[in-house]
């Protein structure tokens, strides 16, 4: 077997899934090194969830091949790629208890027993579920049953780590707080990892790099700041958060925009013609009316606890701002107002043809 560089220690090089006449994966190509969180994603039907199955061997790809640490995993059985899994359900077992779930793959390996119990009790105290060794799934709530699935994962000590959606089952406040645990425990046991989400936020608060995926293809890959302030197309912009779009004439390293008039970033100085820009909304001003900027009206505003979501119509159309929450309410509904920005805020979507 080859022996790979750190930085090639999971490769899919053009790596396809076709059912019948049904594409689910064009030639997806990814280096993963080792150590790292990697994040699929998209929407629905994108094709995440088939190349994570692929990784697993779940599935077989009908084009390309995947190498683990630089051994080619075609024909290799998924029970033989030493993978661990955490799937949406947990998929833990109703009639064992919590070290009996995270012993089964170690039974499977007929570990013996002394060593068996030793790994179980070190995968529970890394999840802090020691204290309910003897406790059965039905008994414990949705956080304590995924950390569960976490242990019994990690126990096998995997080569890699696989992530099937797998805090999309908790309510809001408790994703968060699973996310900080998860990242943590990822970082400590320094397994590389991929997770397949649909969730924005959770990709991006998780993972090292996304492969932002639409239509069975990776449209970007990057790091999760670099995809949300660098978009390589309108997708990704819409995708990865909110986004404003002006589609404005540059000329003279300046743009004009339904009668507005402003500055460029340098990068963009030097084009010419009708381009489509973004700016997100975090990065616009409200100022009262008569104020330089582009006018507009207060259409609607909506509190959401650190920061107010401000919708404002203007000419170039519905624009989405959002205000630091500061203990003072932003303009009324209905109030006349000013937006502004500054230039570097400003990225090129694509010319307008």
């Amino acid at each position: 077997m080859a022996t790979a560089s750190t930085s090639d220690f999971l490769v899919l090089d053009g790596v396809a899934k076709s059912y019948g006449p049904v594409q689910a994966v064009h030639d997806v190509s990814v280096r993963v090194a080792q150590g790292e969180f990697l994040g699929l994603l998209g929407p629905s039907g994108c094709g995440k969830t088939t190349t994570l199955q692929m990784i697993a061997g779940f599935e077989a790809p009908s084009a390309g091949q995947i190498l683990l640490e630089g051994r080619a995993l075609a024909g290799i059985p998924a029970s033989k790629r030493n993978i661990g899994l955490v799937f949406q359900s947990y998929a833990l077992f109703p009639h064992m208890t919590v070290a009996e779930n995270v012993a089964f793959g170690l039974e499977m390996r007929r570990v013996p027993k002394p060593e068996r119990q030793a790994r179980v009790a070190r995968a529970l105290d890394l999840v802090h579920l020691t204290h309910l060794a003897d406790r059965f799934p039905r008994q414990m709530s949705g956080g304590q049953q995924q950390r569960v699935a976490l242990a019994r994962a990690l126990v096998i000590e995997p080569r890699l780590l696989l992530l099937d959606e797998p805090l999309s089952n908790l309510d809001a406040k408790l994703r968060e707080e699973m996310q900080v645990e998860l990242r943590e425990v990822q970082r400590r046991v320094g397994v590389t990892t991929i997770l397949v989400t649909h969730d924005q936020q959770e990709a991006m608060a998780l993972c090292d790099r996304v492969a932002v995926m639409q239509g069975g293809r990776i449209v970007q890959i990057d790091a999760p700041w670099r995809a949300y302030d660098a978009p390589a197309d309108p997708f990704v912009a819409d995708f990865l958060g909110r986004s404003n779009r002006l589609l404005a004439k540059l000329d003279g390293g300046a743009a004009e925009a339904a009668g507005h008039r402003f500055p460029l970033p340098a990068p963009l100085a030097a084009l010419r013609g009708e381009v489509a820009l973004a700016i997100r909304p975090e990065r616009l001003r409200i100022l009262p009316a008569g104020q330089p900027g582009l006018p507009g009206m207060v259409h609607s505003r909506v509190f959401l606890g650190g920061f107010w979501l401000v919708r404002v119509e203007t000419p170039c159309g519905d624009m989405l701002v959002t205000v630091q929450n500061t203990g003072t309410p932003p303009a009324e509904e209905g109030a006349a107002v000013a937006l502004d920005w500054d230039a570097h805020s400003l990225r090129r979507l694509e010319a307008v043809a």
